[in-house]
């Protein structure tokens, strides 16, 4: 659970009528997808990423574990960062969940060559160094085709 709001300062926030949401950034980050599957009627992720872009989101970062789901939804991999335990996820507990890389993506509508992470891992080194989120984010952001 988020307890600092102002990881959403300088975003667009979207609400479904059935209570998904979405947040992007000023400078198009994805930040925030959220899909409702209570209730009788459900957004699916996908049509939310899909708005997400036409209201100019143009990127995200994930880990590795939302690959393919990002990749057939048209975000290409840009870079990655190996797992930090510093920044594990709030539950994330080392001997039950799965250390997984920091993926950095861009939206181009198409998906990427690489079917899986591991691919896309044997063709790009993933970036290393106490700031790596930070290299990557840039790199992925200075990369973008849109």
């Amino acid at each position: 659970m988020l307890d600092d709001i102002s990881f959403f300062d300088n975003c667009r926030m979207f609400i479904t009528k059935n209570g998904s949401t979405i947040a992007i950034r000023d400078d198009g980050d994805i930040i925030s997808v959220c899909a409702n599957n209570s209730g009788n009627v459900k957004d699916s992720s996908s049509s939310l990423l899909k708005f997400a872009t036409t209201k100019g989101g143009t990127k995200l970062d994930s880990f590795a574990g939302n690959y393919e789901f990002y990749r057939h939804c048209g975000f290409e991999p840009v870079t990655h960062v190996e797992f930090n335990e510093d920044y594990a996820p709030p539950g994330w507990i080392k001997e039950r969940d799965k250390a997984e890389h920091v993926i950095f993506f861009e939206y181009t509508g198409r998906q990427s060559r690489y079917e899986k992470p591991e691919q896309f891992y044997e063709a790009v080194s993933p970036v290393t160094g106490d700031d790596a989120y930070d290299k990557a984010y840039t790199i992925r952001d200075e990369n973008q085709t849109r």
